[in-house]
């Protein structure tokens, strides 16, 4: 086992503890799921609710964003997240 140096303990990035919170609600959900999936291979719907939920909160508070139809100008809701300097990044431009 690696021993880990007191300096690489802390947390390295900008983010604020309320960012940090949300990323561990996230990871902290994911866990419990894979957790109850692999007692039984099934998994409860409140369960997946609250996946859902931290995942939003995470994707709210570090700006990810959708992918842009380039054809229609709307949103590739199936393709992966992008950051929002992406040039691909879908912004909401009323009109």
């Amino acid at each position: 086992m690696t021993k880990v140096k007191q300096s690489d303990r802390k947390n390295k990035t900008k983010l604020t503890q309320d960012d940090l919170r949300k990323i561990l609600s996230l990871v902290n959900s994911t866990r419990d799921m894979l957790s109850e999936m692999s007692d039984g291979w099934s998994v409860q719907t409140s369960t997946l609710a609250e996946l859902d939920k931290a995942m939003h909160r995470v994707q709210d508070s570090m700006n990810f964003r959708p992918q842009k139809d380039e054809q229609n100008g709307g949103t590739m809701y199936w393709a992966d997240l992008v950051l929002p300097e992406n040039p691909k990044a879908w912004f909401y431009n009323p009109e």
